[in-house]
């Protein structure tokens, strides 16, 4: 490799770009506007690099070789397992695969879970900050069946703000650049502006032409704020219990500061529509045998056979991919 090229792979390799955001942010859709650059590799999701991680500690390496063959976003990367290397090293090792296979000025990918552990693999490291009103970000978490009610879709914007917030004690306030769901739809031309700055890159008019090679429409300000007309009262109430001080603090206005607190009866409710929900949902979308096997092989079965189940789980959850 010459001199030239390596220069540009190591500056891509040692300061990726990293969309941060809640499931149901908008990800996705930024995603893709950002990879239709000339200069801007956004590969997709990239949450295996820190999805696995206990507390502050790495997975056991070879319980992350595993993981890295069976789950679904991990493995449609085809990555090759270098296993000489440790778990860092290894991480690093996949982006820069990755970045060989379309080397340009930025790499960078969408993750929603560990997001404070990134600063330890990538220290230079450059965050888009994505946020969206978690009322919205509730609703539709009911519609991918990860939670049966807004209360329960509420845990996962609150938990990724969580995680945020120490992801941005530990990174320099410079690579950190705020973007809000609203704006990007409202606006796009404008917010895409403001980020190809961040990333010293001139905006580009093909970035908008998602809808030539994707499922994605054109970003339409139809989508923001759908949480007032679509949810209840109710609804409104729980999202704003839930998420308290933390919508405030992403500038985002309740409707009321005074909400009486849920009822004992209301909290069994909310939690018996959410596994009930959540069980007709996947039974529907794998099957009862497929669900009742993901719940034995994970408390019970063995590791060939629960290796076996996600990858079948896997398979079925490729049908339902956007």
């Amino acid at each position: 490799m010459s001199q030239l090229k390596t220069q540009p792979d190591n500056a891509a390799l040692a300061s990726p770009v990293f969309i941060v955001g809640s499931l149901r942010s908008g990800s996705t859709l930024l995603r893709l506007l950002l990879d239709h650059h000339s200069q801007i590799n956004m590969f997709g999701e990239f949450e295996g690099a820190v999805s696995q991680a206990q507390g502050e500690n790495w997975p056991d390496i070879k319980d992350y070789w595993r993981f890295v063959k069976t789950d679904r976003q991990t493995s449609a990367l085809k990555l090759d397992i270098d296993q000489s290397l440790d778990y860092e090293q290894l991480v690093r090792d996949f982006l820069t695969q990755l970045h060989r296979r379309n080397s340009g000025k930025i790499i960078g990918a969408s993750i929603h879970s560990r997001v404070d552990l990134l600063p330890k693999l990538w220290p230079s490291a450059r965050y888009i900050q994505l946020m969206r009103d978690p009322r919205d970000v509730a609703r539709s978490c009911i519609g991918m069946g990860w939670a049966g009610n807004v209360y329960e879709g509420a845990k996962v914007w609150i938990s990724l703000e969580a995680r945020r917030t120490k992801l941005r004690q530990r990174t320099d306030p410079a690579n950190n650049l705020n973007v809000y769901y609203e704006q990007l739809v409202s606006d796009p031309i404008g917010e895409l502006k403001k980020i190809c700055a961040f990333l010293n890159v001139d905006f580009e008019e093909n970035m908008l032409e998602i809808e030539s090679d994707t499922s994605y429409g054109f970003p339409s300000a139809g989508y923001a704020y759908q949480w007032k007309t679509k949810l209840t009262g109710k609804e409104i109430r729980w999202v704003e219990l839930r998420t308290g001080e933390a919508m405030v603090t992403q500038g985002y206005k309740p409707t009321s500061t005074k909400h009486k607190p849920l009822s004992r009866l209301e909290r069994t409710h909310i939690l018996f529509q959410n596994r009930y929900y959540r069980a007709m949902f996947h039974i529907r979308k794998w099957g009862l045998s497929l669900w009742a096997q993901n719940i034995i092989s994970r408390k019970f079965g063995s590791k060939k056979w629960t290796d076996h189940v996600r990858l079948r789980i896997g398979e079925k959850n490729k049908l339902y991919l956007r």
